[in-house]
């Protein structure tokens, strides 16, 4: 008897031991998850509180645009092209930016069905071959029926049942990037920075950086403002060609906009007829479509929002496109 006792005793202990380690094992698990809920808890709040600040960020931005004085000229000396900086007490940063879209050649103006005095198509051809693209005919005529409303062209609904996936082109403005790559002739590649080379005098223009996709249904394309656009995206859209006075023509531009901006076409036609000759009416002073770009950063995170607007004559702003993202 007093072994069984001794056995059965020494068998509880066993038990009790083990039931304390197992429920050690739990509190500690139970412990470990809670932590574990409570970091993606406050990582997920961190997230939100980025959010909220990208947004706000952009919105401040948006705020300085729609407070222009002079809707007549914008240039990169207002206080809108100005990029925008502010690190909060709680250690968040934020950053914004207001880009102009008359500063790069908007692919839907391809769309617009009030075209201009020199069509949008022969531009695109012209800016695509100064970035070294020189099947450029194919891109434009492609583009073209991709998003114009008629089943007229070699590119239609036709051609594209010949793909390893059919399908049909949507005749419609395009509202993102990746839809160009959906386009005949149109890859990844076309959109990579280039390697510039001794001998890319004139041939110096870059897609990704001369060109944007404004989402917007367009009476007529958007102009170029002479006032934001830089070198090779003028150089471009001018067809210009070594040894032709275009080059000249719009060094001087440039240069003059440093003095002050340009705001009556008339003056700078008449000193260089040729660019009215290469530009016509698609080049303006002032702009109704702009993209504002704005971050916010903390603890290794950060979150980003970018959307496109359009001013209209009294300064309001409307939202055509709003897109977040972590950074």
């Amino acid at each position: 008897m007093p072994r069984r006792l001794a056995a059965r005793s020494g068998m509880a202990l066993i038990l009790t031991l083990a039931a304390i380690v197992l429920a050690g094992g739990l509190a500690m698990y139970l412990q470990t998850r809670a932590a574990a809920l409570s970091r993606a808890e406050q990582a997920e709040v961190l997230q939100e509180k980025l959010r909220v600040a990208a947004a706000e960020a952009a919105r401040e931005a948006l705020l300085v645009l729609a407070s222009d004085v002079d809707l007549k000229v914008d240039h990169l000396d207002e206080a809108w092209a100005s990029p925008m900086e502010r690190n909060r007490e709680d250690g968040l940063s934020t950053w914004a930016v207001v880009e102009d879209a008359g500063r790069f050649f908007n692919w839907n103006n391809l769309s617009a069905s009030n075209h201009s005095d020199r069509a949008p198509r022969e531009i695109l051809i012209d800016l695509m071959m100064f970035c070294g693209e020189y099947d450029s005919e194919t891109c434009a005529d492609a583009l073209a029926d991709y998003v114009d409303a008629d089943e007229t062209g070699a590119y239609e609904a036709g051609f594209y049942q010949n793909a390893e996936i059919p399908f049909r082109p949507p005749n419609r403005p395009l509202w993102s990037p990746a839809e160009l790559l959906n386009i005949h002739d149109f890859s990844a590649e076309l959109f990579q920075p280039r390697l510039r080379t001794a001998s890319d005098e004139f041939v110096v223009g870059d897609l990704l950086s001369s060109t944007a996709l404004v989402p917007a249904v367009l009476d007529k394309p958007i102009p170029i403002n002479l006032n934001t656009v830089n070198r090779e995206v003028l150089m471009g859209i001018t067809g210009s060609r070594p040894g032709l006075r275009q080059e000249a023509a719009v060094r001087a531009v440039l240069t003059l906009r440093q003095m002050q901006p340009t705001n009556t076409l008339s003056m700078v036609f008449m000193a260089y007829p040729e660019l009215r000759a290469a530009l016509g009416d698609s080049v303006g002073e002032a702009s109704s479509y702009f993209r504002v770009k704005a971050r916010a950063a903390m603890g290794g995170l950060q979150r980003e929002a970018m959307a496109w607007v359009k001013r209209d004559k009294n300064g309001d702003i409307q939202i055509l496109q709003w897109v977040e993202k972590d950074g």
